[in-house]
């Protein structure tokens, strides 16, 4: 029997209060929580829609938290693949949604909770958390899915909760969270703008760059592991240009090709170490140079060297399902992106390809898990260490099937 007809979103208020009156009071104190505009929050009556940023695994429970009603929040179907995730986030009313993956059924089971049932559903626009605080580009079809809903929609940005725990580590720092509620749409306005105008308003609402609030609140968080897992994020070295050279002890931040060291501060910037002086101080700007460099080299392997790989990890493990149901493991090998395919070379010698024209939906699961789907089926990679970064792998297949007009795009 296929997934969809045995999974049916349930928000069950008992679990919720259970959570707000245990998980969600150690948010509070342990995060150092503020809240501005809590009388709009808590003005809100169902059916309304809940559209934040997104900055941290955290989210749903520090926003939902904060609403007298459950929220069914839009969940990534990934998150959903074991039994114990799927129960527990059935528990919270969690909607499934294939990342990046047009999904009729996500869009079936949000009408009917907001139409039939007159409940909560939350929205994280953006589809993904920001791996450099500031607010990635809005999934356009959000704009459509408010305007057919036509009920009431409730923002929410996230600021500090990116540098309380960004999504490139495991390690937790305290500081400060600032929750700002603001009442984005009305139901006559979304009937009456079009599916562009509630799109600009929505980015306009949801913008955030936390490197920018930082500098103005000059708050501070501790932690004795603050760059540990950085090169997940920033995959590429500055100084020498090196892919995956990178890699982090404690607050240091350091290239193994070159040399370069960093020191990541308590307010998020790099300094250089043993005086030396950081190429870029902000995480942001690190990420657009290195968002820009990677396009500029995959072009260049397209062209220059069309047989030849552009980089390549050992001992990743391939493995193989479809939205919820549980993944197999396929084939244990050495991950080798050409400039048109991916490879996975075994042991065995077998060599298991997917083109680029073929791959769809190619994205970064939690922190490194690379997935993708080539026609229905879903791959997964996870790689052996936890400084390989599963976001260059991404990068560089988006900037080389960009560079193929009408081609498959994720």
């Amino acid at each position: 029997m296929p997934a969809k007809k045995r999974f049916i979103p349930r928000n069950y208020r008992w679990f919720n209060k259970l959570l707000r009156w245990s998980y969600v009071i150690w948010l509070r104190a342990f995060y150092r929580i503020e809240v501005v505009g809590r009388e709009i929050a808590k003005g809100m009556k169902p059916p309304f829609v809940v559209v934040a940023n997104h900055v941290s695994i955290l989210d749903p429970f520090m926003l939902g938290g904060h609403l007298t009603e459950p929220v069914y929040w839009i969940t990534s179907d990934g998150n959903m693949r074991t039994r114990l995730m799927k129960a527990l986030l059935r528990l919270v009313g969690s909607i499934p949604k294939s990342k990046v993956i047009p999904d009729i059924e996500t869009i079936g089971w949000t009408v009917d909770v907001i139409r039939k049932r007159g409940g909560v559903v939350g929205i994280f626009a953006e589809g993904q958390a920001t791996w450099d605080g500031t607010t990635l580009p809005l999934i356009p079809s959000t704009a459509k899915l408010l305007k057919l809903l036509k009920v009431p929609v409730l923002g929410a940005v996230i600021k500090g909760g990116y540098l309380s725990l960004p999504r490139w580590t495991w390690a937790r720092r305290r500081g400060k969270v600032e929750i700002e509620w603001k009442r984005l749409f009305e139901p006559g306005e979304l009937k009456a703008l079009g599916a562009d105008q509630i799109l600009e308003r929505l980015e306009a609402g949801l913008a955030h760059d936390e490197a920018e609030w930082e500098a103005g609140e000059k708050a501070r968080f501790s932690s004795l592991r603050r760059a540990e897992h950085l090169e997940l994020a920033l995959y590429r070295c500055p100084s020498c240009e090196a892919i995956g050279s990178m890699r982090s002890h404690r607050h240091r931040f350091y290239c193994l090709s070159c040399g370069m060291a960093l020191v990541l501060d308590s307010r998020g910037r790099l300094k250089g170490a043993r005086r030396g002086q950081a190429p870029y101080e902000a995480i942001k700007d690190w990420n657009r140079w290195q968002e820009a460099s990677m396009r500029g080299f995959a072009a260049d392997a397209a062209r220059d060297r069309p047989g030849r790989p552009l980089f390549s990890d050992a001992g990743a493990l391939l493995l193989r399902g479809y939205r919820l149901n549980p993944l197999r493991k396929l084939r244990t090998g050495t991950l080798i992106l050409f400039p048109d395919r991916l490879e996975l070379a075994t042991i065995l010698g077998e060599r298991l390809t997917f083109p680029l024209d073929q791959v769809e939906g190619i994205n970064v699961l939690k922190r490194a898990l690379l997935e993708f789907y080539v026609g229905r089926e879903l791959y997964q990679v996870r790689f052996p260490f936890r400084h390989i970064s599963a976001r260059k792998w991404m990068d560089a297949v988006v900037a080389l099937q960009a560079l193929r007009p009408g081609e498959a795009r994720p």
